[in-house]
């Protein structure tokens, strides 16, 4: 199974809290340990709406703040919307890399997680204060 994973709100468990500039906001990101601990074990593809230029501090953070990496990540350089620019790395990068294959999306957005259904992916969101303890698939 490969796991598409949202990252604001979703690894992120701070989101709603925002600062400026923006590089304050991620290195006052917190990541939810008990997500990477259950996702670590798959391959990881993290896609994510956040503007592309965010990329290096972003990954930098994640890995310094959980000591883990997603296997690949894709940010947002198309300037479009979430489920806009996820469906767009969906077609250009991820099915034609891994095909049609057993996928499930960890997804914050209503739109993105809908998106994802259109392309029969599996799709979930974490509620907030709710840890699971097992991945629900």
């Amino acid at each position: 199974m490969i796991i598409l994973l949202d990252l604001n709100y979703t690894l992120v468990e701070n989101s709603e809290e925002k600062l400026t500039p923006f590089t304050r906001q991620i290195q006052a990101e917190r990541y939810r340990q008990w997500l990477v601990e259950l996702i670590k074990p798959h391959h990881v593809i993290m896609l994510t709406a956040r503007p592309a230029i965010h990329q290096k501090a972003t990954l930098e953070s994640i890995e310094q703040k959980t000591g883990w990496l997603p296997q690949e990540s894709y940010f947002n350089v198309y300037r479009l919307a979430p489920p806009v620019a996820k469906e767009v790395m969906l077609k250009k990068y991820v099915i034609p890399k891994h095909g049609k294959t057993d996928y499930l999306a960890i997804e914050s957005n209503p739109r993105t997680r809908a998106m994802y259904e259109r392309h029969q992916i599996r799709s979930i969101q974490i509620e907030a204060g709710n840890e699971w303890q097992t991945l629900p698939i």
